[in-house]
């Protein structure tokens, strides 16, 4: 369960929790008031017969056989009867027991079940509440559970409509926050599917039978996911298009290049055509050539971005073609006495595709040997990890490296580090090499090595 699960969960079930302690206080506060008011006089049944005694002989031969009576019950051992007038004073002028008085005898009459207590009209003009007072003795102690029960908790609390309560509101609360939760957490996992490149994600379909504010956002959900995915599409065909369109005049243009040159070679024989034409040919020459190289870079981005290149995988002798791209980037390298030291190491085998897999790392250590200072040394490491199972490569140079908030910035297409302006390049080494090691299952990240320079790590999956 995620925590908007027990956000849900712990709101509402306070909420129903606090509902039910108040309403069960509310009805405790009721019953405890009154039950308090009931003890206040004696309800048992020998009390309720001396209280249909006196009021009989009230009502048939009036207040003076009463008071003869009650002057009887006094010689007696037996509980002491009041008639209590409405000035709260007692016919035998009696003090009244404790928490009588004319309200409280008002509130005992309301109560009609309540036959301990009647008030009856007199001959005297009087209405006479007539009672018995109450026992000396403690009601029965309560218990729930094995624990002894206050009389006054006992009717504040009621006990088991508080247990049911707090147990539905329970049940109540775990459903209504499932109900809300399930669907902004099928949502959040599409969102994560989204930004990590699936945009084949749908919710519509987990979302079916609802008819709420939630449904309405799976919904608009699936509709932008498939909107961006046809925008990137059409993106990415269109760059696929334009990239193919512009390699045929390229091509068309190196050829009449080629062929003004061979004539301007053969009339400087004959005329000493102006230098100036060969030098802005040879210029038209060199710059068709890069933009070739840089059609063919867009394209091959194009490719790996839309996964239209399929892996052919083998089993590739990661040693045998390290060593490849060593002597080629140590060829490159003499220009600035630039090195690259790489210590062989056996027996280490990656599933992929060699040509990708290839250019990916030659970029890598080509970009290395390209911004490390004149007179240096690229380090290219190996080490295998046997409990990942995987192999980790690090190019190591010895430029300046980059500032901190540009290391993942390098592996985007078109970006060059600010430390490396006057450097030439498209910006498009590093993206390419990214999107080949992921398409192969590895991870390409780049730190900064202290006194040092920038240091590119590669993990790829290993096999037997």
């Amino acid at each position: 369960m995620g925590r908007l699960y027990w956000k849900f969960f712990l709101f509402f079930f306070f909420a129903q929790l606090t509902a039910v302690l108040v309403v069960s206080l509310a009805i405790g506060v009721v019953n405890d008031k009154r039950e308090r008011e009931r003890r206040l006089i004696d309800s048992a049944p020998g009390a309720k017969t001396m209280v249909l005694a006196a009021a009989g002989t009230l009502q048939i031969s009036g207040i003076t056989s009463l008071k003869s009576l009650l002057d009887i019950w006094l010689t007696e051992p037996l509980p002491q009867l009041y008639a209590v007038n409405e000035e709260g004073v007692d016919l035998l002028n009696r003090d009244l027991p404790k928490g009588i008085n004319k309200e409280s005898l008002a509130a005992l009459t309301i109560d009609t079940d309540n036959r301990a207590i009647q008030q009856i009209h007199a001959d005297d003009g009087h209405d006479y509440w007539l009672f018995v007072e109450p026992r000396n003795k403690r009601p029965a102690p309560t218990y729930f559970n094995g624990v002894r029960i206050q009389q006054n908790f006992k009717y504040l609390f009621p006990a088991m409509p508080l247990i049911v309560g707090i147990f539905v509101s329970l049940i109540f609360a775990a459903m209504l926050a499932w109900y809300f939760s399930k669907p902004i957490k099928q949502l959040r996992l599409a969102f994560e599917s989204a930004a990590s490149g699936n945009l084949d994600a749908r919710v519509g379909t987990v979302m079916q039978g609802r008819r709420d504010e939630l449904a309405d956002l799976g919904s608009a959900f699936d509709v932008m996911v498939s909107r961006v995915s046809q925008l990137i599409q059409s993106q990415t065909h269109l760059m696929h298009q334009v990239s193919h369109e512009l390699r045929s005049p390229l091509a068309r243009l190196q050829i009449a290049i080629g062929l003004i040159k061979q004539q301007s070679t053969q009339a400087d024989a004959a005329h000493q055509v102006n230098e100036k034409i060969s030098t802005s040919l040879n210029r038209i020459e060199t710059e068709s050539v890069r933009m070739d190289h840089l059609v063919g870079e867009l394209l091959t981005l194009s490719r790996l971005e839309s996964g239209v290149t399929a892996l052919q995988k083998e089993r590739v002798d990661l040693n045998e073609l390290l060593q490849e791209l060593v002597e080629d980037a140590n060829f490159e390298g003499m220009t600035n006495n630039v090195k690259v030291e790489y210590a062989p190491i056996a027996n280490v085998f990656v599933e992929a595709q060699a040509d990708l897999l290839q250019r990916a790392i030659d970029n890598i250590i080509r970009n290395a040997v390209k911004y490390t200072s004149a007179n240096t040394t690229v380090m290219l490491t190996t080490i295998v990890n046997q409990i990942s199972k995987s192999v980790v490569l690090t190019v190591k140079d010895s430029g300046s490296g980059v500032t901190e908030n540009e290391l993942e910035s390098i592996f985007k297409p078109f970006y060059r580090a600010s430390t490396n302006e006057a450097a030439h390049g498209y910006g498009l080494g590093l993206a390419i090499a990214k999107q080949i090691i992921e398409s192969h299952a590895g991870v390409v990240r780049a730190v900064n090595v202290p006194n040092s320079g920038l240091q590119v790590t590669i993990i790829l999956p290993m096999i037997e």
